[in-house]
């Protein structure tokens, strides 16, 4: 199993439902009726557990192997995206140009393809600009919208940000998400180099996790 997709099963859905154990565990044991809150905070609980499974199963699917790199795919993405919503959707590509896939393109391609969809889906937006860069080795990707956004604080994790923040963290890079006055500003760094691994989600246990910190971005000055 990869490893951010284990940590998200094990650090939030297998709490969350051992808490939902606990609190009817407890509703079983006391005398009298069950609490009439029981069952409504119960199925809230599990479908933001559903949603958010189906968030991180899609960040873990494999871009299309027909498009050979990260650009091409994020492209390919774009203009899909751009077809079947009728949003303008564009994508400013800085990179380097290559094909294949490192283990650092996979992971940037599948927070990009999530907030990409986010945006899409969820911030009434018109406009989603995608922006690929490398600066000093690092990979930087943006996803902007111009729609009504949102507190990153307060979101539920059917959003999938749970699942592309532990992506990230386990590409040894950073994510963070921002007001994009109007909208919504997600910003990926990734590192230059990360460690050899055999998947892009791949993560050594025992190696010591990157912390949780704001990112500056690099491409702040081009606004």
């Amino acid at each position: 199993m990869m490893g951010w997709l284990e940590r998200h099963l094990h650090d939030e859905v297998l709490q969350s439902l051992a808490v939902a154990r606990i609190r009817i565990d407890r509703a079983l044991a006391a005398p009298g009726p069950l609490p009439r809150d029981l069952g409504t905070d119960l199925r809230e609980l599990l479908d933001r557990e559903i949603a958010g499974l189906r968030a991180a199963l899609t960040a873990a699917e494999r871009p299309d192997p027909a498009e050979p790199g990260l650009a091409r795919a994020v492209a390919a993405d774009v203009a899909r995206v751009a077809r079947a919503t009728g949003i303008r959707a564009e994508l400013d590509d800085r990179t380097r140009p290559r094909a294949g896939w490192t283990p650092r393109d996979l992971a940037a391609y599948r927070i990009v393809h999530e907030a990409l969809h986010n945006a899409a889906k969820h911030s009434g937006a018109r406009t989603v600009r995608v922006a690929l860069a490398e600066r000093r080795g690092r990979l930087v990707c943006r996803v902007r919208d111009d729609g009504r956004g949102f507190d990153p604080a307060a979101v539920p994790r059917g959003l999938g940000l749970t699942a592309m923040d532990a992506q990230a963290r386990a590409a040894g890079g950073a994510l963070a998400v921002a007001p994009g006055r109007p909208g919504t500003l997600v910003t990926l760094v990734l590192p230059a180099a990360p460690e050899r691994r055999s998947d892009a989600t791949s993560d050594d246990p025992h190696r010591r996790r990157p912390s949780r910190r704001a990112v500056r971005d690099p491409l702040a000055a081009r606004r």
